[in-house]
């Protein structure tokens, strides 16, 4: 009961609210899009209601609020991107059902021999790799389990141990970093890339992507790894018995046969449909997303197929298409109402004089400092993205590279357990405080941005020839 009230409380405060004069120059559409993005903020980060129910109530109100016509605002439960994701979840559903996932998971780790650091280092590979083609929550619950097997070894208390600090904070890290590898590695990718095309025209393809996501993921999660080494530095050198849990967790898989041997070449092919991109987007247009509806049907087909409907209909998280969705509206809400001109305004006046790094810099850490308030990465790219976009066009920038600058930052949840589910995962075994968490976390937020900032000033306009 309490938490029904609380939520019409909210709602009406909000709807209320709306109805009074806006400050300053806001006109009164924008000022309504700014109390539905709070609105939105507010439910997705307490999860009062289901967090997909909060995307749909965002579309509702931007079509009754006449922010959005209604055919516009429900065509972003089809957009481009959400085939994307879901051949992305179609995927990762495969590679879990038939384990392929934990299998390239622990014969990543058994390269990593039995030095305490390097098994860490191991590890957050390990979990980055798999997070850029599966959800970052699914890989952090692939290899938690895994790293806790191998502090088990130790039998102490889990709180004292660095050893189990840095592991299983830097798996968490690591799901996280990873999935800005690919398109489908998290939802502020396709969010990024949606909001780009339409306010840009220019369609950043899943290998172009891949250019500076997958060099971006690595150095961060090796930085990572770096930071938390030099924190809780491991009182031992070597785990004694490391390689032996690897090995009984690959005899537990067992061998790379039968339907397993087919998710494998599936999840080959799916890859390199998308890799070839550059190429046949020349001949067909839009061929990422043609390459999803094919990746899409090839896993669900009869006999070449590793999943079935229901599977999949079971199986995929839905939810989290309705979430982008709503961050894809949102953001769209943001651009008609006028709401991103008057914020990137404030911000253009508050950056006057500045380099344009400097404001790349600070569009980055914008965006990574509304990841710790908004406790949703979706939420803060729906937002920082557009702004960023408005930013870097009102100083004179491309504003590619003010709206990828801020997609990047965008995923940095690194500070609290609370940001994003792996680090919830990872705090849930009790190895680490809240505390210790957030002291490795704002080292690597500050380095992290200035890596954004970096990539988005001078790599990425090399590679889109920009």
């Amino acid at each position: 009961m309490k938490k029904v009230s609380v939520i019409a409380i909210v709602f009406g405060i909000v709807l209320f609210t709306m109805l009074i004069p806006p400050p300053l120059n806001l006109n009164p559409r924008a000022w309504r899009v700014l109390w539905i993005a709070f609105l939105a903020v507010f439910y997705w980060s307490t999860e009062l209601i289901p967090i997909p129910l909060t995307s749909v109530l965002i579309i509702l109100l931007l079509v009754v609020e006449g922010i959005l016509p209604f055919d516009k605002a429900y065509s972003y439960f089809a957009d481009k991107v959400i085939a994307l994701m879901l051949a992305g979840e179609v995927l990762a559903l495969s590679l879990s059902r038939h384990g392929v996932d934990r299998y390239i998971g622990v014969k990543f780790l058994g390269f990593m021999g039995e030095k305490a650091e390097r098994v860490v280092l191991g590890m957050m590979l390990a979990t980055s790799t798999l997070s850029m083609w599966i959800p970052n929550t699914a890989a952090a619950a692939i290899m938690a389990p895994i790293g806790v097997g191998m502090l088990g070894l130790f039998g102490e208390e889990r709180a004292a141990r660095n050893l189990g600090k840095a592991m299983m904070i830097g798996i968490a890290y690591a799901a996280t970093i990873g999935g800005l590898g690919t398109p489908v590695g998290t939802p502020p990718n396709p969010i990024t890339i949606s909001n780009i095309e339409k306010s840009t025209g220019v369609v950043i393809g899943f290998t172009t992507w891949m250019l500076w996501g997958i060099p971006i993921a690595l150095i961060l999660t090796i930085i990572a790894w770096f930071i938390l080494i030099a924190m809780y530095k491991p009182e031992v050198e070597v785990v004694k018995g490391g390689r032996l849990t690897i090995e009984l967790e690959a005899r537990k898989i067992g061998l790379l046969t039968g339907r397993r041997l087919q998710a494998l070449l599936l999840f080959l092919v799916s890859a390199l449909l998308w890799i070839i991109d550059p190429i046949a987007s020349q001949l067909l247009k839009d061929w990422t997303y043609i390459a999803s509806l094919v990746v899409i049907t090839i896993h669900i087909l009869p006999v070449v197929g590793t999943v079935t409907w229901d599977d999949v209909s079971k199986g995929v998280d839905w939810g989290v298409l309705f979430l982008i969705a709503g961050g894809l509206a949102l953001g769209a809400g943001f651009r008609e109402s006028g709401l991103v001109e008057f914020l990137s305004s404030i911000a253009m006046h508050s950056l006057s004089g500045y380099s344009p790094i400097a404001i790349v810099f600070a569009i980055s850490l914008i965006s990574s400092l509304l990841v710790v308030a908004f406790c949703s990465i979706t939420a803060t790219a729906s937002l920082a993205v557009p702004l960023g976009i408005a930013i870097a066009r009102g100083v004179g920038l491309n504003p590619i590279i003010g709206g990828v600058a801020a997609g990047i930052a965008s995923t940095f949840a690194f500070i609290l357990p609370a940001n994003t589910p792996p680090n919830a995962i990872a705090y849930s075994y009790g190895f680490f405080k809240n505390y210790e968490m957030a002291k490795a976390g704002v080292v690597l937020m500050v380095i992290s941005v200035f890596i954004a900032t970096l990539f988005s000033y001078f790599i990425i306009p090399i590679i889109l020839g920009i």
